[in-house]
């Protein structure tokens, strides 16, 4: 009798816990990461392109600037290192939001055109490695609140083959 009772007291706790985390499967919009190269050279610039998608079954308004003001940008190494910011990324961290956006009406299924991020605008990967990229979003109040993170997305830096590998 008692476990008849636990599972699904169990089953609404952990719904309840999830549901105020923000995690669901129920959020208004998807965040897709791409780009068109997996490799680059160093010193190359890196962008990688930002859609979002309504993924609700109704109409939602949704505001769009710069990306690099719109999304928190994650960056990490091959061994899980943050690569030095830029000026650029300290400031739109310590901005509360940037204010010149337009506003869109988004129609279920229907995307925000693509937003390019120019990541080397944020982060030095001026060094070779393996760099895996995530963006987020946060979900407004009145669409249920929480964060909507993308894909993630991992980017090769490569040496230039005319540049020797320094010792």
């Amino acid at each position: 009798m008692k476990y008849r009772l636990a599972r699904p007291l169990l089953f609404v706790l952990v719904t309840a816990y999830l549901a105020n985390c923000g995690i669901s499967a129920n959020k208004p919009f998807a965040l897709e990461l791409r780009s068109e190269q997996d490799s680059v050279p160093a010193g190359s610039e890196i962008k990688v392109e930002i859609t979002l998608r309504n993924t609700s079954n109704r109409m939602i308004r949704t505001s769009f600037g710069l990306p690099e003001f719109d999304y928190s940008v994650r960056v990490h190494d091959a061994l899980g290192r943050i690569p030095a910011e830029t000026a650029l990324a300290r400031n739109a961290k310590e901005r509360s939001y940037f204010s010149n956006d337009q506003s869109f009406t988004l129609q279920p299924g229907e995307s925000l055109p693509a937003a390019t991020l120019l990541l080397t605008k944020l982060y030095d990967l001026s060094s070779p490695g393996r760099y895996t990229v995530q963006v987020s979003r946060a979900v407004p109040k009145e669409l249920g609140g929480g964060t909507v993170e993308s894909n993630l997305l991992t980017i090769a830096v490569v040496q230039p083959p005319d540049r020797p590998v320094a010792h």
